[in-house]
C-alpha cells in the first residue's frame, strides 16, 4: 500500500484513543519518499516569555511511501513515531532516543496488542513502490548438454545478435526468451552478449515455469 496524509490522520486518531489516552494533539503529517528513514517525529522548541520555560509546538510525523509494504508495517512505523511523540509531549525523560522508556512502551504495545514495532528495521528485502509496478526485462533462459541451467537479462536491442549466438553455440541444448517483471532479475547485469548466470534446476523451473528434467526441443518463445 501507499500511505497518504488522510490515512495517517485516520490511523493516528484511532491509535491515540486506543493506546495514548487521547492525549496527543493532532500533528502535521508528511508523506516523504525517503529510502533510509521510514518514519520521523519532530517538533519545535521555543521559550515561553510568560512561563520562562521551553515550550514544544509544531509537531510533525513523517512516514515514507518509498517501500511497497503491507498496511500492518506502515501502522508499526506510525506507532513507533507516536511513542516518540508521547514521550516528548509528556516531557518524560528517557535514557536515550530509544531508551528505557521508549522500549518499555514499545514492548507493551507489542506484547499486549500484537504489534511488531521495532527500533531498527532491515529494509534490504523490501521492494520499492516503483518496483511493485514491475519493470519488464527481456530474459534469456537456456540449458546446456551437460545439464546446467542459465538465466540472463538481455538488452532488447541485441536480441537478434544474441539469438544468432545461441543458435551457433553447440553447447546449448534448448533455450527460450521471456518477458518478466520478476524482481528476482533486478540484480542481474543487462547483457549485450551471450553472458548468463548459472542457477539451480529448481530456480530455472520456477522462473521459466519449466520442468527441471524436461528435454524440450530447441526453440524460442516470448511470454508476456
Amino acid at each position: 500500500m501507499t500511505p497518504t496524509q488522510e490515512y495517517l490522520r485516520e490511523q493516528f486518531g484511532t491509535f491515540n484513543n486506543a493506546y495514548f489516552g487521547g492525549k496527543l494533539p493532532e500533528p502535521e503529517f508528511v508523506v516523504s519518499n525517503a529510502r533510509t528513514i521510514l518514519g520521523q517525529f519532530c517538533c519545535r522548541s521555543r521559550r515561553s516569555a510568560i512561563l520562562r520555560r521551553q515550550k514544544l509546538d509544531h509537531f510533525t510525523i513523517k512516514v515514507t511511501k518509498y517501500y511497497d509494504l503491507p498496511e500492518r508495517e506502515y501502522q508499526n512505523v506510525l506507532l513507533h513515531e507516536m511513542i516518540h511523540y508521547y514521550i516528548a509531549y509528556q516531557r518524560i525523560k528517557d535514557t536515550s532516543a530509544h531508551g528505557q522508556v521508549f522500549r518499555a512502551m514499545m514492548n507493551e504495545l507489542n506484547s499486549r496488542h500484537g504489534w511488531n514495532i521495532k527500533v531498527r528495521v532491515d529494509t534490504r528485502q523490501w521492494a520499492a513502490n516503483d518496483q511493485r509496478k514491475g519493470k519488464r526485462r527481456l530474459v534469456l533462459a537456456f540449458r546446456t548438454h551437460d545439464g546446467k541451467h542459465y538465466l540472463a537479462v538481455i538488452n532488447g536491442r541485441y536480441f537478434d545478435a544474441i539469438e544468432k549466438q545461441v543458435k551457433r553455440c553447440n553447447a546449448i541444448l534448448s533455450h527460450q526468451w521471456l518477458s518478466s517483471d520478476d524482481e528476482f532479475f533486478s540484480n542481474f547485469p543487462v547483457s549485450r552478449t551471450l553472458r548468463a548466470m548459472k542457477v539451480s534446476p529448481e530456480t530455472f523451473a520456477e522462473k521459466t515455469s519449466a520442468t527441471p528434467k524436461a528435454d524440450s526441443a530447441t526453440g524460442t518463445a516470448i511470454h508476456d
